[in-house]
Parts: structure tokens; C-alpha cells; sequence
């Protein structure tokens, strides 16, 4: 069976990624806290070793990472560290190492966010963060030549929104991101940025 690891996979999207994966691949779950294997995204020794033990794959799903939500004069310089080494570096780190254990023709799917795009006020470094991944995404493809790689830019989830205290009505529910992902590592497609519509 076609072997996908889920990197976030308790989180609100990673969750129903996990739910549609499921029965069609062998998936393998990875969290900060909790799964088959525990990690810290931005510690590149970690993630090298858990790709040791795990060996070849056939697709990575990562829909994890932190940035800081708040106004400029709420940023500190180590806020925009702190994001740019997780969510920016972390998913950096899960493709660059592991592509070296990938199947040939394995599938990679980051995930950006639509900051990127339409910028608001709360999102600074969220934005410059997601942009920087698309970039990465972008240039990788032109080099992964046996491998594809893409983005997925979700809005926000009308589950997060709830769990926010946010209005909902104008939210995607998680389950049509998750979709996403699914297309991206199947498709076939690479350099893609993938957006809910």
C-alpha cells in the first residue's frame, strides 16, 4: 500500500486530511505531541532520524507549523523568528531532508495560506511566511525533477473560525481543504499552488 505521512494530522485540517487518506494509503501520523512519531519540525536532527526510521515513502502532507497573529506594534523581531523557524523552516526541512528517502515519483504538499495574497491587519508575518513557501514550492519544482511538489493555501476553516470565536459564515469547511491535499499528491501536477474555491 502506497505509504503517505501527515504531519499535523490532530490539527483542524490535518485532521480530515487523515479521515480522507485513510483505507487508500498506509498513513503515518506525525505531531508535536502525539502519533506515531513526535516531532519538532524545526529541529532538522529530529526530522532526519524520524526519516531514517520511517524509510521510503510515497507522499508527505505537512499542515503544521506556527506564526504569530497580531498588530506590527504586537511583533517582536524573535515573533517573526519564531514563525519564519517554524511554519516557514519546519515545512522547508521536512521536504529537503526528506526527499532524500522518497520513493521515486513520491508527492510533497506544504501548506502556505491565503495571507499570501490578501494580506489583513493580524497577518503580517503569517503573509510573509506563507509567500516564502510558495516560493520554495515554486523553485523546488523547477528541481525535483522525479518528485512533485505543491501548496495548499487554505482561508481560514469555519471549524478554526468557531474555535476562534470568529463569524463562521463566511469559512470553508476543513474537509474541502483536506480535499485539496488529496488532489495535490495525486494529480500529478508540480509548482502548484492549490486554493479552495
Amino acid at each position: 500500500m502506497t505509504k503517505a505521512i501527515i504531519v499535523g494530522s490532530t490539527g483542524v485540517i490535518g485532521s480530515k486530511v487523515k479521515e480522507i487518506l485513510e483505507g487508500q494509503y498506509e498513513v503515518v501520523t506525525v505531531n508535536r505531541n502525539s502519533g506515531d512519531y513526535k516531532l519538532d519540525m524545526a529541529d532538522s536532527t529530529a526530522v532526519e532520524n524520524m526519516f531514517k526510521e520511517i524509510g521510503g515513502f510515497d507522499a508527505l502532507i505537512t499542515t503544521s507549523g506556527y506564526g504569530k497573529w497580531g498588530s506590527i506594534d504586537e511583533h517582536s523581531i524573535q515573533d517573526f523568528h519564531d514563525g519564519l523557524n517554524s511554519k516557514l523552516m519546519g515545512q522547508v526541512n521536512m521536504v529537503m531532508i526528506g526527499r532524500k528517502y522518497a520513493n521515486t515519483g513520491a508527492s510533497f504538499a506544504v501548506s502556505t495560506g491565503i495571507l499570501a495574497q490578501h494580506p489583513v491587519e493580524g497577518g503580517l508575518s503569517l503573509g510573509m511566511i506563507n509567500a516564502g513557501l510558495e516560493a520554495f514550492v515554486r523553485g523546488a519544482a523547477l528541481e525535483m525533477k522525479d518528485m512533485t511538489i505543491n501548496a495548499i493555501s487554505p482561508s481560514f476553516a469555519k471549524e478554526t473560525m468557531e474555535l476562534m470565536g470568529m463569524d463562521s459564515s463566511a469559512g470553508v469547511p476543513a474537509i474541502e481543504f483536506a480535499k485539496l491535499y488529496k488532489q495535490a499528491i495525486e494529480e500529478g501536477k508540480s509548482g502548484e499552488i492549490y486554493y479552495a474555491s
